[in-house]
């Protein structure tokens, strides 16, 4: 009896299902970390796949990637955001800008800066070279800053509108990021600027999980009205974020829609850079923006300082 039919229809129907448990079960590891970063991508593949073999009459190719993605999607969880409508009252308006360090266009970085109307900027892979532009260009509109320049894609800069009561670099495996508590007027307010490590081995994924450790638990150690953000390099659905949001006590901001990376063109395929404030803290206005040369999409959002539980 021939069955080499049969098997050229239940092979490829078994690796796809085999693709979809594994993405949507796996353990929180380097390797299915990587896979589930673009989640969304592959439901989408999954349902392209689905779509072009029950045309083609495939039914059980069909039927397994239907089935994959039935098993894909309730992994791409919504997180709860803290966005609202809140109008009046006291704001601040702050922006997260990866400048990309290779980026030759400071100019045009800078007016993009400018043109973000915020009141605090986060500003991720500053050398030397973009902390002497960044210096010069932004010193006379932001005249409280505090640069830590890298050569390594990991040098960080804030820069306020409002002076800063304390600032303080700290160090996690190498990778800095900056803790401020600004006085503004309507009271203290602790801004965090983070660019955990890209997870791109499986000692940098280590490395990112410890810093965002890290980071959570000084967050959590004082209870002040605390905004964080940055270029994480990771998504809401991963382990380490849920962990990060659970064990900082922080809430998000952006939802997965802002995606921010890599961005070419008109795209961008993931969300792995992010806003969390402290309960309480509302945000509105949350949007993304392009950063002339980057690889990144900047975010800005308004925190309305008054919605701080007392």
């Amino acid at each position: 009896m021939n069955t080499s039919g049969p098997l050229r229809t239940l092979i490829p129907a078994t690796l796809l299902l085999a693709v979809a448990v594994a993405l949507a079960f796996a353990p929180d590891a380097y390797l299915p970390m990587l896979a589930r970063a673009f989640l969304l991508q592959w439901c989408l593949a999954f349902g392209a796949v689905a779509v072009l073999m029950v045309w083609r009459g495939h039914w059980w190719t069909a039927g397994a990637s239907f089935l994959g993605c039935v098993l894909i999607l309730p992994q791409y969880q919504l997180p709860v955001s803290t966005t609202g409508t809140t109008e009046g009252g006291p704001s601040l308006r702050i922006a997260q800008i990866n400048v990309f360090q290779m980026n030759l266009k400071r100019d045009e970085v800078l007016r993009c800066a400018l043109a973000s109307g915020a009141d605090v900027l986060s500003v991720q892979e500053v050398d030397a070279a973009w902390a002497d532009a960044l210096r010069s260009g932004l010193e006379q509109y932001y005249p409280f800053m505090h640069v830590v320049p890298q050569g390594n894609c990991y040098g960080m800069a804030l820069f306020s509108k409002h002076p800063f009561t304390e600032v303080h670099t700290h160090m996690v495996s190498d990778v800095p990021y900056i803790e401020a508590l600004l006085c503004t007027p309507d009271g203290p307010l602790r801004v965090l600027s983070v660019h955990a490590t890209s997870p791109i081995t499986y000692d940098h994924f280590q490395r990112r999980n410890t810093l965002l450790r890290s980071v959570a638990a000084r967050i959590a150690a004082a209870h002040i009205p605390t905004v964080m953000i940055g270029d994480l390099n990771t998504v809401h659905w991963d382990g380490a974020y849920k962990r990060f949001s659970a064990q900082s006590g922080l809430r998000p901001v952006n939802t997965p829609g802002l995606r921010t990376w890599p961005h070419v063109g008109p795209l961008a395929l993931i969300p792995i850079d992010h806003v969390f404030v402290s309960p309480g803290l509302v945000a509105t206005g949350v949007q993304h923006f392009t950063i002339p040369g980057s690889d990144h999409r900047g975010l800005r959002a308004t925190i309305h300082l008054n919605d701080h539980a007392s």
